[in-house]
């Protein structure tokens, strides 16, 4: 938000990670791509992609190792998954991966839960850098500009500094490459008038200069009244590379959007409801969702939810000798935000009307920063080894305005939009310098097993002002603030054959007491919240390389959390456990049949912990908006009746959540269908129907814990009709 502030149980269950609309592409179209066998044999692959333990995903660490070398549990979509799935946004296609949960409220766009941790605590990054925190900065994003959504899951501070106690979610842009010219054309229709656009390609210039630009626009009226979003997005990079030694890279990112004004539906008394939704929540004190009031939107007229930002950078890889590689990523990021709404809304019991409030804020955020790093490759005591270390910079001048204007009171089922009001600013700078050294090893002890260690230790000088509605200086409520932080991660990782790999980790993580690093307050002279997690598992190739598994099992424990003691009294003695399990599988059963399943277990509460928001003792409760379980199956079918033709669908199930801290607001589980077919109507062009929420259900996406009276509903069903050109 941009202004808010366990038991072990083992369990699993076989769920998905989504191979919802496989297109399928013939071995010689120019975008085809094969996976070789262990027979080597061919299987030429649609939408879904085999998901190899082999390939490296930097987003695990630095050191390029490989997802089975990685004492972590990582997870991908790429770009050919997404876009043949029909996933339109960031947050469409990170839901898709296992555990993950998210909520859909413009007050935090895209933010997600998992492993029992929520919003702030899931850091955001894009192309592997930190750019705020994830409820003041995120949005939804296009999904055509990408090339693939990394998820690391568990504390990840030793990477990307503070935050990231749940996982951080990486999201990374299409590069250009020498593979030859390229073109991507996409369009498609649905319900509430969703219409989606992107055009992109590769272009070779010169031996050693190629070219990337992509462009994708979405628009939709949205399924409540009045509560329609659009979005464009432009990227493009330059590639120069004179030597496969040596690559300059340089890319811009621009992003501007108008967001969806639905912040949630009010919850009533049951005996002032003409028609009470039944099956999606319960109330200790008897509210529920009026159905008559279901797609109603209670914001103003006038309302706004706008950014737009603008992200230049410089990347620089140097192999200077076949022992030592540096590298180095230069960038300056600028946003600017509006959120202009009535975004409380709340029954009053004795006038029968919903009471508005009025609420906005503005951003204006600019970030430079640098990261410099040098890997060297050699042997330690006689083992072979691998070293990156490295400086982290950046400084951030972040300008935020807010206000909270009188409010009023509306019909329930007719109300009048009316306008937002004067505004009267109170301007709040902040400013911070941020400068870090990490190091991450990699040795192998054995040509089975490896230790991966990594440290990071940084200094973080905050700076915050604040000023009063007339301009003046409120000295008493600005401050400085220095942060030291030290984190540190050890993992083994033993291969117990060729195709299986056991491994242990222990990692740490830092992020702020009480809401985000941009909102700590004068009054929170804290050091930040401490976590650790021991976390072990396997990964494992399946059916000669036609599938693969991997098992974890987590412990997170988070102290030093903010909460009340008195009752103007504020302290860091609150803590929060986390444990549980998690599995995932996929298979090509046959050339023609591919299945794949994923499914999470959690068991997350809270130790000493009194909500400093509300007072809430909250002291053995679980956190809000975190699921026990979340699951999805889903299958795939080509060649069916032997033309270009391919059927799927799936489930995704997410379980019982609470909407608050106090748990006396329970979030019933949900399961949604998808189903869809992909038409190959040439070698490089596909037409594809897809059905999403397949049986209209209505369900409670979110509860965000700072609009008590009121829940986030989930998209009814959706039919869309698209068009994919690869050429």
């Amino acid at each position: 938000m941009r202004n808010n502030i366990s038991r072990w149980a083992v369990g699993s269950s076989l769920v998905a990670a989504a191979y919802l609309f496989p297109l399928q592409v013939h071995a010689q179209s120019a975008s085809a791509k094969e996976d070789e066998a262990e027979d080597g044999s061919t299987i030429t692959v649609t939408g879904w992609k085999l998901r190899k333990l082999d390939a490296a995903l930097p987003t695990g660490s630095r050191l390029g190792l490989s997802v089975r070398e990685t004492p972590a549990t990582i997870d991908q979509i790429d770009s050919n998954e997404i876009l043949t799935r029909g996933f339109r946004t960031v947050e469409e296609a990170t839901v898709s991966l296992p555990g993950v949960t998210s909520g859909g409220s413009p007050g935090d766009p895209s933010l997600f839960s998992m492993r029992g941790f929520t919003g702030e605590q899931i850091t955001i990054l894009h192309n592997g850098l930190y750019l705020g925190p994830a409820n003041m900065i995120n949005r939804p994003g296009n999904t055509f500009n990408i090339a693939s959504i990394d998820v690391l899951k568990g504390p990840a501070s030793v990477l990307y500094g503070q935050g990231a106690i749940g996982g951080a979610v990486n999201i990374v842009n299409k590069h250009p490459d020498f593979t030859g010219d390229s073109f991507q054309a996409l369009g498609s229709y649905a319900t509430f008038n969703t219409v989606s656009a992107g055009f992109g390609g590769n272009k070779v210039l010169s031996d050693d200069v190629a070219l990337r630009l992509d462009a994708s626009y979405h628009t939709t009226d949205g399924y409540v009244k009045d509560a329609g979003s659009n979005s464009l997005n432009a990227t493009g990079a330059l590639l120069y590379q004179p030597t496969k030694d040596f690559s300059l890279e340089f890319s811009v990112d621009y992003l501007k959007d108008n967001l969806s004004n639905y912040f949630g539906t009010p919850l009533v008394p049951a005996a002032d409801a003409t028609d009470p939704i039944p099956g999606i929540l319960s109330s200790s004190s008897g509210m529920v969702v009026d159905r008559a009031m279901r797609f109603v939107n209670y914001n103003v007229s006038d309302s706004r939810d706008k950014s737009w930002q603008v992200w230049p950078k410089l990347v620089l890889n140097w192999k200077v000798s076949d022992n030592l590689t540096l590298s180095n990523t230069a960038y300056w990021f600028h946003a600017e935000r509006q959120w202009v709404n009535a975004e409380v809304y709340s029954y009053n019991s004795t006038t029968k009307l919903i009471d508005r409030d009025r609420f906005f804020v503005f951003h204006n955020q600019d970030l430079i920063g640098d990261q410099f790093s040098a890997t060297f490759d050699s042997q330690l005591f006689g083992l072979q080894n691998k070293i990156v270390a490295g400086v982290d910079y950046s400084h951030l001048d972040f300008i935020r305005s807010r206000g909270f204007p009188d409010g009023d009171s509306v019909d329930p089922s007719n109300p009048d939009p009316g306008l937002f009001g004067p505004i009267a600013k109170r301007v709040s700078p902040t400013r911070w310098d941020q400068a870090a050294l990490f190091a991450e090893d990699v040795l192998s002890l054995t040509p089975s097993l490896k230790l991966v260690t990594g440290l990071r230790a940084e200094n973080l000088y905050l700076t915050r002002e604040n000023y009063n509605v007339d301009g003046s200086f409120n000295a008493g409520s600005s401050f400085k603030r220095t942060y030291k932080l030290f984190n540190w991660r050890a993992g083994l990782v033993y291969d117990l054959a060729p195709m299986v790999t056991a491994y242990v980790s222990y990692s740490t993580g830092k992020d702020p007491v009480g809401s985000n690093i941009f909102l700590v307050n004068a009054s929170q002279n804290f050091g930040l919240s401490s976590s650790h997690q021991v976390e072990s598992g396997l990964k494992a190739d399946l059916m000669d390389g036609r599938g693969s598994l991997t098992l974890s099992a987590y412990d997170i424990k988070r102290k030093n959390i903010l909460t009340l003691v008195g009752t103007d009294t504020l302290s860091n003695v609150g803590s929060q456990t986390s444990k549980g399990v998690e599995l995932s599988g996929q298979f090509k059963v046959t050339n023609d049949w591919t299945l794949i399943a994923s499914g999470t277990y959690v068991d997350a509460e809270y130790g000493d912990f009194v909500d400093p928001n509300y007072g809430i003792a909250a002291t053995g409760n679980t956190p809000p908006n975190v699921p026990a379980w979340v699951g999805n199956v889903w299958t795939s079918y080509r060649n069916v009746g032997g033309l270009p033709l391919e059927m799927g669908g799936g489930v995704k199930y997410v379980g019982k959540r609470y909407g608050n801290t106090a748990n006396d607001l329970v979030l019933k589980s949900y399961a949604t269908g998808i189903v869809y077919a992909t038409y190959e109507v040439s070698p490089n062009i596909s037409v594809t129907g897809r059905v999403n929420n397949v049986w209209n259900q209505t369900f409670v996406q979110w509860a965000d814990i700072y609009y008590p009276t009121q829940v986030v509903l989930g998209e009814p069903r959706r039919i869309e009709v698209s068009f994919l050109g690869r050429f």
